[in-house]
Order: C-alpha cells, then structure tokens, then sequence
C-alpha cells in the first residue's frame, strides 16, 4: 500500500471518529434538551405543586427529564413565558386564563389545584355595601382583569347596576402592600384579599364586607393549572405523568396535613403553627377539580372582559375533573 493511499484510509477514519463523535454529542444534547417547566406563583394555594417539588414526585415518574420550577409574580409573565417554549404548565386564576383564551392563547386548563376564601376587606365598618363607598375611596386588587377584580365586578353590577362603576377606584397592588397601606389608614379603603392575608386584615379590627362564594352562589376554584396545547399533543406522556404527580400530590396533603406542614414551613419560611391555620383556613380546599369557570365566563363577556364565552368542552383537555353546571 502507498503512503498516499495509507494517508487517505488514516483521512477517512479521522473523519468517521470526528462524525461519530458529533453524533454521540447531538444525543446527548437532545437528552439534556428534555425538559419541562412548571410555572407558579406565590402563597399556600400553590402547596401541591411545593410537596410535589420537595418530595421528588414528578421525577420519579418521569426519569432522564429535567423538572425546571419557575417562580412569577402573576399570570402575565407565566404566559410570555409559555409563548417562548420556556414553561409547559402554569399556574394562575380562573379569569387570566379566559382572558388568555380569548387573545388567542392556544391554552386549555389541565387542572384545578386548589379553592380559597376570597373576601372584599374594608377597614371603615359603615360600609356594608358598594353603594357605600365615597368617590375619594380605593379598592386594592392585584390585577386588572384577575379574578378578584372579576369579582368586584359581579358584585358592582349587582349592586350598582354597572359593573364597571368601581374600575376608576381600583389600585393594583401586592396583597402584603394592599395589607400594609389598609393599616396605615391610607385612602385604600378595601383589599379584596385571601388567606392569610384576610386573617390578618381581621386581627387588625377590620371587616370582611363579601365574600367570593357569597357573590358567585357558589364554591368555585381559585387556582386552575393550563398547558399549551402542541405540549399536550407532542408530549402525552409527560403530560400524563405531570398530571397523576400532581394529583398524588393534592391526595398526600389531603391525608397528611400534619407531615406536610412540616414539609412546607420552612419553604414558606413560618411557623408550623402559622402554616397550620393557613392550610386548614376556612374555605381553603386542595382538589383537582376545576369548579365555577363557566359561570365567571358568562359573567366576563357580559362585563366586557372578554368578547366571547367559549364552550367549557373546548377549553379543557380530556383529564379534567369538572363540574356540571
């Protein structure tokens, strides 16, 4: 065999370890891709997403796949971050996913993950009704079109024959800030507010004027989880296993309220004592199922929040534990 040939076979197989090599690597790159994101938010309402990240379960299920945990301030941000491919299911209020929905969110929910006391707060015991709050009043939500806005807004049509009649009076404001400037007898008059924040409002010498489930006539859910749907119908599988972790999740807290709370105090940074009440707070119930949404949908396209009220079929996938309105 002649040199020149001896180098072009010595050429070829350098090549072929180089090919294979990059091969080797691509997969492994592809491996390392495989990932899901879950996005939530901040407070006890969001406890079976806490358990299911401090005990492991999600991963479990799923071995090989990176879980990545995601932590946003509201339902604005977990939704930017859904249209980027960065988070696959996020966690929110009823009322932001309608208004998603009707923007063109290719979202549906997945899930209920828990129900909470919601209550108009005010610290001026006369006011009994919305008729009597003065035009120099302010009415702290979080959001512009969040579910307790929504609330407000069911209320004020009922009660002032507008439901918009209050929208000129509301702040948007953290519930901590909203707390804080309702002790400071600030010209923020009400806090639409849940635990502990209510409990809190309460020990303070404050009033609860309504509550959500006396305006809606009903219990519904408070947090709701979604996902894309090209991540339901490219990733069956993994939705599958997010969601039975997710529901072993509510089930552990459900039959374990005890051991969880040791679990979860020092992620919330409280007392065991404190995270107790939370938990067990009159009204506050960890369940899958995904209860009131057609009744707020109805409710927000007559208010004007949305320009359409979709059929509930449409807008769940096919796991959801739903109500029969």
């Amino acid at each position: 065999m002649n040199v020149r040939k001896k180098k072009h076979l010595l050429t070829c197989a350098v090549f072929f370890l180089i090919l294979l090599g990059t091969v080797f690597l691509s997969g492994c790159q592809k491996k390392e891709r495989d990932v899901i994101g879950i996005a939530e938010q901040y407070g006890i309402a969001y406890a079976p997403l806490n358990i299911m990240k401090e005990l492991g379960i999600l991963e479990e299920k799923l071995p090989g796949v990176t879980i990545e945990w995601k932590q946003f301030g509201g339902p604005t941000a977990i939704r930017e971050s859904m249209l980027n491919g960065e988070v696959d299911f996020g966690f929110m209020g009823i009322a932001p996913v309608l208004i998603g929905i009707d923007n063109g969110m290719e979202w549906k929910y997945a899930t209920g993950i828990s129900s909470n006391e919601v209550a108009i707060v005010t610290d001026r015991p006369e006011i009994k009704t919305l008729k009597d709050f003065s035009s120099e009043d302010r009415i702290a939500i979080l959001s512009p079109g969040c579910t307790q806005h929504v609330l407000l807004c069911m209320l004020a049509d009922e009660q002032l024959g507008d439901a918009r009649a209050l929208d000129h009076q509301t702040v948007s404001m953290t519930h901590p800030d909203a707390l804080q400037a309702l002790i400071s007898d600030t010209e923020i008059t009400a806090h639409i507010a849940t635990p502990p924040y209510i409990d809190k409002e309460l020990q303070a010498g404050m009033s609860v004027m309504a509550t959500g489930e006396e305006i809606m006539g009903q219990s519904f859910t408070f947090i709701s989880g979604v996902a894309m749907t090209k991540f339901y119908e490219e990733h069956p599988d993994w939705y599958a296993a997010f969601i039975e972790a997710l529901d072993e999740s509510i089930d552990y807290i459900n039959e374990n309220m005890e051991e969880c709370v040791q679990i979860l105090a020092p992620v919330y940074g409280i007392s065991e004592e404190d995270l107790m009440k939370q938990m067990t707070y009159n009204g506050t119930i960890y369940t899958n199922r995904l209860e009131g949404v057609e009744k707020i949908s109805a409710a927000m396209q007559k208010m004007g929040f949305t320009s359409g009220n979709p059929d509930f079929d449409t807008i769940i996938f096919d796991n959801v534990n739903r109500d029969k309105e």
